[in-house]
């Protein structure tokens, strides 16, 4: 099973959802966030009713899942259950939205689909229990690269947006990538003026929400670089950061991790939980 969700194996995805969909939990389907098809998400409520010392409404996670932007893997909503299923069974309610992607836009209307996902939540999410003044924002690959730039460029949402939002937590993140090595990426990012607003990187501040960085170190889709970039910026600049490495997993590997039956085999997700629960509970700033 390892090895197959390292690959990415379409089969052993169907499987691990297929486990995941049996859980304790609730699931909006196709809630619509914008005017466009792909602008849709489902929304994961854990059953309160069997967790005790639950607050009444629960603190969120935005997950975008990765795919180069749509410049080498088509994926969708459907095959991330099981990042729910791992979130949910730990009392955080959960977001996974789909998203417009290259070669049918390029980055400027990705990260507006990115934004105004987490807008709505802001402005919605109370009607299914969640905490809205309670966001974190999560990403896998791409995806971690654009639940960066809105945790660290105040520009894409609204202050009261931002200021709601807890923490990121990235997994195996391209976040200082330049020079770019494919001719999608030139494209999905051009002009060239505009590529250096595509580096989460360059928008530390120090004042950005605590940043849990994750890293697989077999990992031969984005390099490491990126994490040891970011993770020296925000020290730099006086931020909160905490970084993880993980020998024997990959890039499909780190994400994989989270499905139900290698939820042991790893401390990924209790090294998640364990960061939700000291910055959502606690509100502790490192």
């Amino acid at each position: 099973m390892l090895s197959l969700l390292t690959g990415c194996n379409s089969a052993a995805l169907l499987v691990v959802n297929l486990l995941a969909g049996f859980d304790n939990y609730h699931v909006y389907e196709n809630l619509s966030y914008g005017s466009e098809k792909q602008n849709v998400m489902d929304v994961y409520v854990p059953e309160t009713k069997k967790m005790s010392g639950q607050p009444d409404r629960q603190p969120v996670v935005v997950f975008f899942y990765g795919g180069c932007w749509g410049g080498c893997k088509t994926l969708t909503k459907e095959q991330y259950v099981f990042v729910a299923q791992a979130l949910t069974a730990r009392g955080y309610l959960v977001v996974i939205p789909d998203y417009r992607r290259y070669p049918e836009v390029k980055f400027p209307q990705i990260i507006e689909d990115a934004t105004q996902t987490v807008e709505w939540v802001k402005q919605n999410i109370g009607q299914y229990g969640g905490d809205s003044e309670r966001l974190f924002l999560m990403g896998h690959s791409a995806g971690a690269q654009l639940a960066a730039l809105l945790t660290l460029n105040e520009r894409y949402l609204l202050p009261d947006t931002w200021s709601s939002l807890l923490g990121f937590i990235g997994l195996a993140g391209p976040y200082d990538f330049l020079p770019f090595t494919d001719e999608y990426q030139r494209v999905v990012f051009g002009p060239e003026e505009n590529y250096p607003a595509s580096q989460p990187v360059n928008f530390v501040g120090g004042n950005e929400p605590p940043l849990l960085l994750l890293y697989g170190n077999d990992d031969d889709t984005v390099r490491p670089f990126n994490i040891e970039s970011l993770t020296k910026k925000v020290k730099q600049a006086d931020g909160c950061v905490e970084t993880h490495y993980y020998d024997g997993l990959d890039h499909a590997g780190l994400i994989g991790a989270l499905a139900l039956p290698l939820q042991n085999s790893s401390s990924v997700l209790s090294d998640i939980a364990g960061f939700l629960d000291r910055h959502a509970h606690n509100r502790q700033r490192c």
